[in-house]
């Protein structure tokens, strides 16, 4: 009986031996992934311009503009209203709503699109983001009366500006990381 718990002992010490020998493995060879984040990047501040909304929707350039404000502050890059050598500038290019889901011909839930150009000026380099969209679905339920309706538009467009916004940032340190 002692034999066998003995037996037992040594081939789970074997078997975590192999397993941190096949980690360590692992994490020498990496296969080349990195982390990347702000640290990449060659300034500490940012100035968004005034972003233009080339839309009927009103109101998407404050929402877009308080969301890369955030995400920006989120990473560690100051937000600055003028003055800095790296100019963020955006363009709301499209919004369209359309209808996901209908009961008897009444809409029930929709999706959200909004699609921007953005254009990043650092000491006279140029890089230029083209039709940006949310990486994920953004939706939102209609049921109920118009107010509660715009309420729900109102929030999926702060999801979507979010959205954009991390997606903006995270394609801003990589091209900086490369």
């Amino acid at each position: 009986m002692r034999n066998n718990i003995c037996g037992s002992r040594n081939y789970i010490a074997q078997l975590l031996l192999k397993g941190m020998v096949l980690v360590l493995v692992l994490f020498i060879s990496s296969c080349g992934y990195r982390v990347v984040g702000s640290s990449f990047l060659p300034f500490d501040s940012i100035n968004i311009k005034h972003i233009e909304n080339k839309t009927y929707e009103p109101r998407l350039e404050e929402s877009l503009h308080l969301a890369l404000s955030k995400e920006f502050i989120n990473q560690g890059i100051d937000v600055n209203a003028a003055g800095d050598n790296v100019v963020l500038e955006v363009t709301v290019t499209n919004f369209e709503l359309g209808a996901i889901g209908a009961v008897d011909e009444t809409i029930k839930e929709q999706e959200l699109i909004m699609k921007v150009n953005i254009r990043v000026v650092d000491k006279g380099n140029v890089m230029e983001f083209i039709s940006m969209q949310s990486p994920i679905k953004i939706t939102f339920q209609t049921t109920g009366g118009v107010t509660d309706a715009v309420v729900q538009k109102e929030s999926a467009i702060d999801k979507a500006s979010s959205e954009i916004a991390k997606e903006v940032v995270g394609r801003i340190i990589l091209k900086y990381a490369e």
